[in-house]
C-alpha cells in the first residue's frame, strides 16, 4: 500500500512537472509574440529578453535586428524540442540573477523528477528489470549525455518502459511521429508535431534511408518489430504504458506511419501504420525509397 509520504512525493513531482511545462509554454508564447512583432527594434528585443529572464552572450546586442530574430527563432525551436526549458540565447545558458551552473543543476533535477514519476508508473514486473538508481547513474554519466538526448526528443522525451537487458526506454512524447523533409534549398528539416510553418517549407519528404541516417547519427535508435511483422516487446510497452496507439495523428483522424529498423539495404522497410477508420495500428512494409507526407519516425533511446 502506498504510504502518505509516497503520495505527497508523487504530488510534489506532478506539481514540479506541471509548473515546468507551464513555464516553458509561457516562454514560447512570449518569445513568439516578440518574434512576430514587426515594430520591435533592437532595443525593444533586448529589453524584453532581459525582462523574461534571458542572459545574452557578449556581442548579442551588436547583432542586427534580423540576426536577433534568427536567434529568437532558434530558441523557440529549442524550447519546443527540449522540455528542460533552459533559458539560452545563442550559446549562453544563464538566467538573470543565477549562475549558469545553478540553472543547469535545477533543470537536471526537474527532469529527473519528471522521469522518476514516469518510472514509478511502470508495472512492478517492468520495474524489476532495473532500479531507478541505476537508470539515474546512466542518465548522468559522461556529462549527462543520455539525459540531454532524452531532453532533446519531441516534447522532452518520455520514459515508457525497460527492456529485457535492464535498459530504460525513452521515446518522443505524444503520438505524432517526427517528420523529416527537404526545403527548396535541399536543406533537411526536422519537424516536431507537424509544425505548420515547417510543413509548408517541405518540397520533398525524406525516405527510410535518409530518416534512419538522421536518427542513428543523432544518438538514437528506431523501434523494430518482432521479426515476423508483429509488435516487439518495446512497442508493446509503449502502448501498455501510454494507453495510446504507438503512432497516430493527434486527433486520431488522419493516417500516420513510423518507419521501423529494417537494416541498411532492405527490399521492403517495415513500418507501423495507424488507420483512423479502425483506430488501430499494424506492422507492414514499403519500398524504403518511398517519400510520403505521412511517414516519419518514433525515435527510441535506451539508457
Amino acid at each position: 500500500m502506498e504510504t502518505r509520504a509516497n503520495q505527497l512525493q508523487t504530488e510534489d513531482n506532478k506539481r514540479a512537472y506541471d509548473e515546468r511545462n507551464a513555464h516553458r509554454a509561457q516562454l514560447i508564447s512570449n518569445l513568439s509574440a516578440l518574434l512576430e512583432d514587426d515594430n520591435a527594434d533592437k532595443a525593444a528585443i533586448t529589453s524584453k529578453l532581459k525582462e523574461l529572464g534571458f542572459g545574452m552572450e557578449e556581442g548579442f546586442e551588436r547583432k542586427t535586428v534580423e540576426e536577433m530574430r534568427g536567434s529568437l527563432a532558434e530558441v523557440i525551436s529549442s524550447l519546443k524540442e527540449d522540455s528542460s526549458g533552459a533559458l539560452n540565447i545563442t550559446s549562453s545558458v544563464s538566467e538573470v540573477g543565477k549562475p549558469a551552473e545553478t540553472v543547469e543543476a535545477e533543470n537536471v533535477a526537474s527532469e529527473l523528477t519528471a522521469y522518476h514519476q514516469e518510472y514509478s508508473g511502470l508495472s512492478d514486473e517492468i520495474k524489476a528489470r532495473a532500479d531507478w538508481t541505476a537508470i539515474t547513474e546512466r542518465l548522468l554519466a559522461n556529462n549527462s549525455e543520455k539525459l540531454k538526448l532524452a531532453q532533446a526528443m519531441q516534447g522532452g522525451g518520455q520514459l515508457i518502459g525497460i527492456d529485457v537487458e535492464g535498459k530504460a526506454l525513452f521515446k518522443s512524447r505524444g503520438v505524432e511521429p517526427v517528420m523529416y523533409g527537404f526545403d527548396e534549398d535541399d536543406k533537411l528539416l526536422k519537424i516536431y508535431d507537424r509544425d505548420p510553418k515547417q510543413m509548408k517549407q517541405v518540397k520533398k519528404w525524406a525516405n527510410y534511408h535518409e530518416i534512419r541516417e538522421q536518427v542513428l547519427d543523432g544518438g538514437y535508435e528506431m523501434f523494430a518489430d518482432d521479426g515476423d511483422y508483429g509488435f516487439s516487446d518495446e512497442i508493446k510497452q509503449v502502448t501498455d504504458h501510454t494507453e495510446e496507439p504507438f503512432v497516430a495523428s493527434k486527433d486520431k483522424e488522419e493516417w500516420r506511419a513510423s518507419w521501423l529498423e529494417s537494416g541498411d539495404k532492405p527490399d521492403a522497410a517495415r513500418d507501423v501504420r495507424f488507420f483512423p477508420v479502425v483506430g488501430r495500428v499494424h506492422v507492414s512494409g514499403l519500398n524504403p525509397g518511398s517519400r510520403n507526407a505521412g511517414y516519419g519516425v518514433v525515435r527510441l533511446l535506451r539508457v
